[in-house]
């Protein structure tokens, strides 16, 4: 209702000038902000609404737009967009500059508002404060058959999985004591490069395959296996938000990547889990996962890669036959650990030593950063104990043998980074890391799935 309006109400003016009620309760009886409530009822009582100071005397048109445009192939950016209502639909901001928003989405986190009020006025001669609004936003340009609508992570997976049986539990376990581990890591889905989602959903259905294979290898040399230990090493999704301009080069939005990512692990559970005695689950959170606003992280603990997890072991415990799997699971702490016999496994992603830390080469800022963990033990318990400690993030298999606490590198299972080969000159093959633990060795049997 516009204020002539609400002021021929007399309902409205009872109420507005009623001393008993609030302005608060007017403006919520009537759907109307109480600032707007108190100016009402000056005007109500025969009072006259000042002008605040360099109020500039422009008119605003009730629903007029006026906004600024900058269209590239890639997208369009509008800029100051200006309302006299909050825009939530763009439509008529696209018709106004001959586009069809049909075929653009818009990029995630770059939605910028601001509001002021001005001066307005009145048919009585008097004069009247209005809010007005600016909105800018970003918009990536869809192309025919872009990913983004056609690409159902899900429903791929759910393909490569149709017919399948469940497959036998292999030998059973026999022999000596020993525990199979595996890392679940940078998958970063939702990447377009080199074959995009869809290839890395399809490598990572065949190297969970390879894993039961190789469970089975090692049992038919005498390996016992009764225990599984799955390391979540850290982003798993790509993130929409990571850094400028990122939504250009995905595939998948930030809803797909996450039902995606879960799709996946509860594929790996069904596949691996039922094939031993005890199941240990050991995750850590990594810098795609973040929750970042304008590029900037939010807290530490809200993390899309320890969420999938949280997700994972919701549905598993519902499921009697999963009760034997044990959870471990990052919430603000920047590594995990867990002791498989004597010895402590830990992981990070390895961002935290990525930047902070000092060393010359990847192995040596690990290594700066585990002696920082083992200062601080009493604080972090199990990590300062480290024996072995498995890194992520930086996409390259590395090993080194610090004595007391053998440093392992997993190589990547994304699709790669082409902009990091040509700037470096390196990459590296993309791969699923796996060894076997015993109460002798705490590192044998490694085998990278490929």
């Amino acid at each position: 209702m516009t204020n002539e309006e609400l002021l021929a109400n007399v309902g409205f003016v009872s109420d507005a000038t009623n001393p008993n009620m609030s302005r608060r309760a007017v403006g919520e009886k009537y759907g109307i902000h109480e600032s707007r409530v108190r100016r009402l009822r000056v005007l109500a009582e025969g009072g006259v609404v000042e002008t605040p100071p360099n109020t500039p005397e422009t008119e605003p048109v009730e629903g007029a737009l006026s906004a600024k445009s900058e269209e590239t192939t890639a997208g369009v950016t509008f800029d100051n967009v200006q309302t006299t209502e909050p825009l939530t639909d763009w439509t008529a901001v696209f018709e106004q500059f001959n586009l069809d928003p049909k075929h653009f989405i818009i990029v995630d986190d770059t939605v910028r508002r601001s509001t002021w009020q001005q001066s307005k006025a009145l048919e009585n001669g008097q004069r009247d404060i209005v809010n007005l609004y600016s909105t800018s936003a970003r918009f990536a340009r869809i192309v025919e058959g872009d990913s983004k609508l056609d690409l159902d992570p899900v429903a791929i997976l759910a393909e490569l999985r149709d017919g399948r049986t469940a497959p036998p539990v292999s030998i059973m376990p026999t022999g000596d004591a020993s525990t199979f581990c595996l890392s679940i890591n940078d998958l970063q889905l939702g990447q377009a490069f080199n074959g995009g989602s869809a290839l890395t959903i399809a490598e990572f259905y065949r190297n969970v395959e390879r894993a039961r294979l190789r469970i089975i290898e090692l049992r038919a040399i005498g390996r016992q296996l009764d225990t599984l230990v799955i390391v979540g090493g850290g982003d798993l999704g790509e993130g929409c938000v990571i850094y400028p301009n990122q939504s250009f080069s995905l595939d998948l939005n930030r809803k797909q990547q996450s039902e995606g990512v879960i799709a996946l692990l509860l594929h790996a559970f069904d596949t691996l889990a039922p094939m031993f005695k005890r199941v240990i689950v050991l995750a850590a959170r990594g810098n795609h996962g973040e929750n970042r606003i304008g590029g900037k992280l939010t807290t530490l603990d809200d993390n899309d890669d320890t969420h999938a997890f949280e997700m994972a072991k919701l549905a598993l415990t519902r499921d009697p036959s999963m009760q034997h799997i044990e959870w471990t699971i990052a919430e603000s702490e920047a590594g995990v650990a867990v002791k498989v016999y004597d010895w402590v496994l830990a992981t990070t992603h390895g961002d935290v030593y990525a930047k902070g830390v000092a060393g010359a080469t990847i192995d040596k800022k690990a290594h700066s950063w585990m002696k920082n963990m083992a200062l601080g033990r009493e604080r972090f318990g199990l990590l300062g104990q480290a024996n072995v400690l498995v890194g992520h993030h930086f996409h390259h298999d590395r090993m080194s043998d610090w004595g007391s606490c053998l440093f392992r590198q997993t190589p990547s299972q994304d699709r790669g980074s082409l902009y990091f080969e040509q700037a470096t000159g390196e990459y590296s093959e993309p791969g699923m890391l796996t060894w076997v633990m015993t109460p002798e060795s705490r590192w044998k049997d490694e085998a990278v799935l490929r």
